[in-house]
């Protein structure tokens, strides 16, 4: 940031340098990555005013100020060091973090913004033992007059006052943008669902995260490899939201390895930064705890079940009464179950109630925090109207998933119905699904190098274009060899899928819809093993699916 140094806002010759002519500067203060994007979300209300310039520092005080710096300046944002605010001139300070040294800032009134959902939590104090109420500035900062904070409810300004007085006549009442944002972008839920890669026939579960010991993750950690691993592949999606403090503490690196053999199994993992607000309005239910999605997923309507819940929770909180009526996830009996139970009995209204508690001003955010904003910095707000953009697509971490334990069942004598888990959670399935057979496929992208070991069936991952049938026969043969253990070696070609046997016979596959070469070459190896492959055809049942398929010898 040295390089704002010299040349910041308060520059004396600043005029010959600048090309726009902005009459007021508001100085946006992070401390963590949480606050940061909370600020860069609230920054929104002076979108398209070229009178007024935001520029940024980072007090990087926190345990959680990693990535700070490096997000804003992905945004291209104006940083300028904190340790030369005090150079500078500005005229109204923006910050998330109730922990920033405002006593360092001089001569502009500063607004404190929530970086969650109100005050519902005790949080650790930085220099001692004991606790403080999350969002509430100290004793000391609250002494200067210039400090106002902002709220969604008035309910809020009545718990402050109990616990601290000086907070009376001191807040200002916004609304909630990303509650806002995510209501007017429920229309886009089926384009936010295709960005996760779930299609119409998949129901997608969004697992929250808060971040300290007593949180989901941190109570649970194997709770993502058991879901993928009881969900069936082809029926469920799983998304993790994970809150920001995670990332920062132990790094996005070490939360992926963590989070291997999930993302093995197709796991979406959302970065801190974005892509939480779409994926709340994309699931089908949400697996939370005591952190604020689950507040805002309540708020939606959607179904919830609680998988942890702290005891940092502030009593008599909408987030406390949250953690008294919702359903909970019991680890002990079979996630499908629980999950398909509060899809089908839930009802949308059940905490309408409890979320007019926080939300006071539901559609009004953007109008009332630039209203306020515009108000402090003494100056007439643009005639255009705010503008709220819709929750931005997600953009998950996901990997494809190459390889499947599959467990095959005759329902008749030529109908097949298959179950499949990806392989690297198989171990955590709870027991073995009811089946005439199981198996393991290998695809030949399969990064895990000793699953070919245990393979029956090596599929050729799919390609951009399906392979001539000359070409596909030096493949397999070449599969066989090289993994003796295999019993069948299947590749897409342009008439449907080639299959080669270890006992010599080449079958050749077709049907209707089109069918993925992986299913197809599951669908041969179950008849194979039960002995009907002669039957030369078969209707394959994968979840909504159902495949007509053919076979004739090559």
């Amino acid at each position: 940031m040295d390089e704002y140094r010299s040349h910041g806002p308060a520059a004396p010759d600043a005029a010959r340098w600048q090309t726009f002519r902005p009459e007021r500067t508001v100085l946006a203060v992070a401390r963590t990555l949480t606050s940061a994007i909370r600020l860069l979300e609230a920054t929104a209300v002076f979108l398209g005013d070229p009178r007024v310039q935001v520029v940024f520092t980072v007090h990087a005080a926190s345990r959680f100020s990693a990535d700070v710096v490096e997000l804003l300046r992905a945004r291209c944002a104006r940083l300028v060091p904190w340790e030369s605010v005090g150079e500078l001139r500005y005229d109204l300070v923006i910050t998330a973090s109730e922990k920033v040294d405002l006593t360092r800032v001089t001569a502009a009134p500063i607004l404190v913004l929530p970086h969650g959902i109100g005050f519902h939590k005790y949080v650790p104090e930085v220099d001692s033992a004991n606790t403080r109420l999350s969002g509430l500035v100290s004793e000391e900062v609250l002494a200067d007059p210039r400090v106002t904070l902002a709220i969604t409810h008035p309910a809020q300004a009545e718990q402050l006052a109990a616990a601290s007085p000086r907070t009376v006549g001191r807040t200002t009442l916004i609304g909630d943008l990303s509650h806002d944002a995510m209501v007017g972008s429920t229309a886009r839920r089926e384009r936010y669902r295709e960005s996760l890669g779930v299609s119409p026939d998949h129901r997608l579960v969004a697992v929250s995260s808060t971040w300290g010991t007593r949180s989901l993750l941190g109570g649970r950690p194997e709770l993502l490899d058991r879901l993928l691993a009881e969900l069936p592949v082809d029926e469920y999606r799983v998304a993790a939201i994970v809150h920001p403090n995670v990332w920062t503490w132990h790094g996005g690196w070490q939360l992926g390895q963590w989070c291997d053999s999930a993302l093995r199994a197709g796991l979406r993992l959302l970065p801190p930064t974005s892509g939480w607000h779409a994926t709340l309005v994309a699931a089908d239910v949400l697996i939370g705890d005591h952190g604020s999605v689950s507040l805002y997923g309540a708020a939606l309507g959607t179904p919830l079940l609680l998988g942890a819940f702290g005891d940092e929770v502030v009593p008599d909180t909408p987030l406390a009464e949250l953690g008294g009526r919702a359903d909970r996830l019991d680890p002990t009996q079979g996630l499908r179950e629980q999950l398909d139970k509060a899809i089908a009995t839930h009802d949308p209204r059940r905490f309408r109630q409890l979320t007019g508690r926080i939300f006071a001003a539901p559609g009004r955010g953007v109008d009332l925090l630039r209203m306020r904003c515009y108000g402090l910095l003494n100056l007439a707000e643009p005639d255009h109207e705010p503008i709220l953009d819709a929750a931005p697509d997600p953009v998950p971490v996901v990997r494809p998933v190459c390889s499947f334990e599959v467990f095959a069942t005759l329902v008749a004598p030529t109908t097949l119905s298959l179950h499949r888990i990806p392989a690297s959670v198989r171990g955590n399935r709870p027991a073995l699904p009811a089946s005439d057979s199981r198996h393991l496929l290998v695809g030949s992208d399969e990064p895990n190098l000793r699953l070919f070991a245990d393979a029956a069936v090596v599929v050729r991952a799919p390609g951009p274009q399906a392979s001539d049938r000359r070409s596909a026969e030096g493949w397999l043969t070449e599969t066989l060899r090289r993994h003796p253990g295999a019993r069948i070696a299947a590749t897409a070609v342009d008439e449907g899928c080639h299959i080669a046997l270890r006992d010599g016979r080449c079958l050749l596959l077709t049907g209707a819809p089109r069918i993925d070469p992986r299913l197809a070459a599951s669908a041969a190896y179950s008849m194979l093993v039960a002995g009907r492959l002669d039957a030369g055809a078969v209707e394959l049942r994968v979840a909504a699916m159902t495949y007509r398929l053919r076979w004739q010898r090559c």
